[in-house]
Parts: C-alpha cells; sequence; structure tokens
C-alpha cells in the first residue's frame, strides 16, 4: 500500500511539473511572439526612417543646386550693375 502511495505522490509531482513547465513554455511562446511584432515594428520604423533620410539628402541637395544659382545669378546682376556703373561713370568724365 505503501508504494502505491509513493507512486501517487510521484505522479502528482511530475503532473505538477509538467504543468508548470507548460505554462512557462505558453509564456515563453507568448513572449517570442510579442518580441517577433516589435522586431517587425522597429524595422518598419527603420526603413520609413531610412526612405526619409533619403528625400531629405534629395531636398538639401535640390536647395543647395538654387541656393547656387541664384548666388551665381546675384553676382551676374552685381557684375552686370557694375560694369554698366563704371561704363557711365567714365562716359560722363570724358
Amino acid at each position: 500500500m505503501q508504494m502505491l502511495e509513493a507512486r501517487q505522490e510521484s505522479e502528482r509531482e511530475l503532473n505538477e511539473r509538467l504543468q508548470k513547465i507548460s505554462a512557462e513554455k505558453q509564456s515563453a511562446v507568448e513572449l517570442a511572439a510579442s518580441l517577433q511584432r516589435t522586431l517587425a515594428a522597429i524595422e518598419a520604423d527603420k526603413r520609413h526612417s531610412e526612405r526619409s533620410a533619403m528625400r531629405l539628402q534629395k531636398d538639401k541637395n535640390a536647395l543647395k543646386k538654387t541656393l547656387d544659382k541664384v548666388v551665381r545669378r546675384i553676382l551676374f546682376q552685381f557684375a552686370h550693375f557694375t560694369n554698366t556703373t563704371l561704363t557711365l561713370d567714365d562716359s560722363t568724365k570724358s
């Protein structure tokens, strides 16, 4: 009789351990799924950030070209104005 009780106690302990391990496994599966969702969201954010960075770089380059054109136009107009002024000054001195 004592062996039967010991065996039943052992089976109860094993069942408890099995339930505990099953619960831990379920928690681990849920954590893994949560981490996978988080990783997917981070990767999507990274792709979005990279696209934004590329757009900003293109905008920066376009603005730089526009600024260069404006500066050249201003310098050309200034040079033309200075030339015209010098020519007018020369003609009034004669």
